[in-house]
């Protein structure tokens, strides 16, 4: 019995020691406000049977929308809203979606990429749809700043038609990119070119 006591130090110290302190931490939705849910309902429409890339998720966009030095979250649905949180500080977010005017068309949201579009200072949205058999649920959305408010919400116009940008097709996602030199630098036969061609690349 009289090693037993410095036994069981000597397996807390080692216990102690093997435990290694991890490189992330879970926040909480009670403390981070974050309660977004993708959730997907399934029918006889709507399954892994009809669509085979039916639980390939939505898009998160991370940006600073409203220029307070703060990285702010979009997400992107499915089947629901999507969702504009604004970050706080300390690992808290506002539900902004409303009033900023970014919830989405209702249609099978995919991806989404963060860009300045027009090169004002302001970061804007294009949502990226797919899935779905009906074209106008599949058409792209994008939502350009137009500026933050009293209340430091930023404000979004639904643009794309405008940017030409309004593609109806079955989009994963949309990757930006200033390729105006690659592309006046290149023949328009030239095999580089190639890839930006067969993507159906707009340059604007």
């Amino acid at each position: 019995m009289k090693y037993t006591l410095p036994f069981i130090c000597l397996v807390a110290v080692l216990f102690s020691a093997c435990k290694k302190a991890t490189l992330f931490e879970q926040v909480p939705s009670s403390h981070s406000g974050i309660t977004f849910n993708n959730k997907i309902v399934e029918n006889d429409t709507i399954n892994p049977l009809t669509k085979l890339n039916l639980y390939n998720g939505g898009g998160v966009g991370i940006g600073d929308f409203n220029n307070d030095g703060l990285q702010d979250i979009y997400f992107v649905a499915n089947t629901t809203s999507n969702k504009l949180y604004l970050n706080k500080g300390d690992m808290k977010f506002d539900d902004v979606t409303d009033v900023a005017g970014v919830k989405g068309s209702g249609g099978w949201g995919r991806g989404v990429a963060v860009v300045d579009i027009n090169n004002d200072g302001l970061m804007d949205i294009y949502v990226c749809y797919t899935l779905l058999d009906d074209s106008v649920k599949r058409t792209n959305l994008l939502y350009v700043n137009q500026g933050i408010g009293n209340d430091g919400v930023p404000r979004f116009k639904e643009m794309a038609k405008a940017y030409g940008l309004n593609v109806s097709l079955e989009f994963e996602s949309a990757p930006w990119s200033d390729i105006d030199t690659l592309i006046t630098e290149l023949s328009p036969d030239d095999p580089l070119l190639e890839p930006y061609v067969k993507a159906g690349i707009r340059v604007i």
